[in-house]
């Protein structure tokens, strides 16, 4: 015997509304007559041919992940694979990332890595050579000095104001408009 109901009482019982009830008919081929429909064999043709929503609801029945718990979990095996909203989380969570990158490049507050690296290299370079002239300033200037102090601060103020001019230059090189 046929267990016909209506659409609005079918709907009610899968927990869906009238209009994603009427849907579900014509997408799935159920048969209607004077607007009921067997209910058995409709909930059999709408699950055959409806893919499952996760809600949280029917995560917490099966026991599937939460969003919270399995946004950073991967994968490891073909049969281990996240839910679709765990999925889609993560894709949402890296779009906003590479989002943020773009901001930044457009308003040029991001610093390109290859250009810091050649910065870094033309100011280690720069340092190089002043440290070696340094050498030669610090002979000429304590040669004629008595005492280790007065050579310590010969040679300290040398240093100081060699590493005041790498500072410098490298704030300059890196960002013209940044503050040293």
């Amino acid at each position: 015997m046929q267990n016909m109901m209506s659409v609005a009482e079918w709907a009610r019982t899968l927990g869906i509304s009238r209009q994603a009830a009427d849907r579900a008919i014509k997408r799935c081929g159920i048969v209607r007559v004077n607007n009921k429909v067997d209910a058995d064999m409709a909930t059999a043709l709408y699950q055959k041919n409806t893919r499952p929503r996760a809600s949280d609801d029917t995560r917490r029945s099966t026991g599937a992940p939460s969003l919270a718990s399995a946004a950073g979990d991967v994968a490891d095996e073909p049969d281990n694979i996240p839910p679709y909203d765990v999925s889609r989380a993560r894709r949402e969570a890296a779009e906003a990332i590479r989002s943020e990158i773009q901001a930044a490049e457009l308003a040029d507050t991001f610093l390109d890595r290859g250009d810091v690296q050649s910065c870094v290299r033309e100011v280690v370079r720069a340092m190089r050579a002043s440290l070696q002239d340094c050498a030669r300033r610090v002979a000429l200037a304590v040669a004629p000095l008595a005492t280790a102090d007065e050579c310590e601060a010969v040679i300290e103020r040398e240093h100081r104001a060699l590493l005041e001019g790498v500072v410098l230059t490298l704030a300059e090189t890196i960002h013209p408009t940044m503050p040293a």
